[in-house]
């Protein structure tokens, strides 16, 4: 059964009442031919109070990577996705192309969502640079940030020995990594570095890899 989505101010419970408009509402009507009395999904994009919420900050990489990654991360239960600019990221960053960028992002993670079903359409934020992501971090319980060089910390150990958090930040970084000035200030932040294994993950698999492990312990999906 098809899922579509309504903003919450289109939605009246008392009277029992949801407007859906323009091309949604063309899709049900002229391409599905659903009629009085058929029954379809309508989510607000919201989703229910959920015990965890989990965002994940990703550095930019190739665009066709981040379309990937919102995709999938939405896929995945995601509830945020936070773009940034680190020291080593390697597209060419044109400022005027940036709000062009969050919109194409938005529409993907709203078309994934559809398509998942999923009643939570993720907020796509504005692309900031790693140190005003760093500013964000103190708002989360339990911000971390995964480097390939940490030993003494895995991601399973800690999320399997903390009380469960209320809000989890997760940064992943570019194809470079991060260097270890931003290790050492994302640390002083109160970031968590947190190791994926012995294996170097590229980026796009690094962020699947977390949003998997997190949402099967936290048993989100």
């Amino acid at each position: 059964m098809p899922l579509f989505f309504a903003l919450p101010e289109n939605i009246s419970e008392s009277e029992k009442v949801i407007l859906i408009y323009g091309k949604d509402a063309k899709h049900i009507i002229k391409s599905l031919r659903y009629k009085k009395n058929d029954e379809i999904l309508i989510a607000n994009g919201k989703g229910n109070t959920h015990p965890t919420k989990v965002v994940l900050a990703q550095a930019l990489v190739k665009s066709n990577k981040m379309d990937f990654i919102v995709q999938k991360s939405t896929e995945l239960g995601i509830n945020a996705i936070i773009p940034f600019i680190s020291s080593r990221t390697i597209p060419i960053i044109n400022r005027n192309n940036l709000e062009k960028k969050q919109r194409r992002w938005q529409k993907i993670a709203y078309e994934a969502s559809k398509q998942s079903e999923r009643s939570i359409i993720p907020e796509i934020s504005s692309i900031i640079t790693f140190n005003e992501l760093l500013n964000k971090s103190a708002n989360f319980d339990l911000p971390l940030l995964f480097w390939e060089n940490e030993r003494s910390i895995n991601l399973k150990d800690i999320l399997t020995s903390l009380p469960k958090p209320d809000t989890i930040l997760g940064l992943i970084g570019p194809e470079g990594g991060f260097s270890e000035e931003e290790i050492r200030i994302a640390k002083e932040a109160g970031l968590t570095s947190v190791s994926l294994g012995n294996h170097y993950l590229r980026s796009e698999t690094a962020a699947l890899f977390v949003l998997s492990l997190i949402t099967y312990i936290f048993d989100i999906l």
